[in-house]
């Protein structure tokens, strides 16, 4: 059950990340570089990366195998406790604050490490697609 949860929930971050590359026909005939529609895709994106990555860890926690500490102590607290500090813990490691209050633990490193890394390169990648769509449809208008 919670090789599927993971997933499921994995599948909703690829698809969210998938919006990043994939135009659709209207967003390239634009001419702004930043809409309101890419800025509030971007936010939503990070918003279901930051909740699928929570949910990961909450997850993995509630099986029974420590991922996160804190404060020097592993999570041993009513379901909700871990729901809050991973939710916490995944925020801090996708905007790559890392206060150091919750640090992870074996497989935790590298999940923490792909989604820091999925973190930095987001507005990376947001940047490029907005210079590709606008590019695409300012030749379009010219040719």
């Amino acid at each position: 059950m919670l090789f599927i949860g993971i997933c499921f929930i994995l599948g909703l971050i690829f698809k969210s990340l998938e919006w990043i590359w994939i135009s659709d026909s209207l967003q390239r005939n634009q001419r702004h570089l930043l809409s309101i529609e890419n800025f509030l895709l971007l936010i939503l994106t990070y918003v279901i990366l930051l909740v699928g990555f929570g949910f990961i860890y909450t997850l993995v926690e509630a099986s029974g195998l420590s991922i996160i500490i804190e404060a020097g102590n592993e999570l041993e607290a009513p379901f909700f406790h871990i729901m809050g500090t991973s939710m916490y813990f995944s925020a801090v490691t996708l905007f790559s604050l890392g206060y150091g209050d919750i640090v992870p633990i074996g497989m935790g490193r590298w999940l923490a490490t792909i989604e820091a890394l999925i973190g930095y390169l987001l507005p990376a990648a947001f940047v490029m697609r907005t210079v590709i769509d606008f590019e695409g449809s300012f030749y379009k208008e010219r040719g």
